[in-house]
């Protein structure tokens, strides 16, 4: 059973992933999500909404971590076709 996430805790999640990853490899310490301005926000939401459409996202460890929380979380019977 899967749980019904939004968009924007998706965005959260993938964050919280991507700033461990960069905290653990020698990228010093990382903004918590809600420290993060709301336009650096909006650009992570963009770049979820972007992947969670179909569309690519680059090739880094960042976007593999991404890719990674996307298909769990994605219900490929209920894509955003529309975003």
């Amino acid at each position: 059973m899967k749980a019904a996430l939004t968009v924007y805790e998706i965005a959260q999640i993938c964050y919280a992933g991507v700033a461990a990853l960069r905290e653990a490899t020698g990228g010093g310490d990382q903004p918590e999500w809600v420290d993060l301005e709301p336009e650096k926000q909006g650009v992570i939401i963009d770049y979820i909404t972007q992947l969670l459409t179909g569309r690519a996202i680059p090739d880094s460890h960042e976007g593999e971590v991404i890719r990674r929380i996307i298909a769990v979380v994605r219900d490929e019977k209920k894509t955003l076709k529309y975003a």
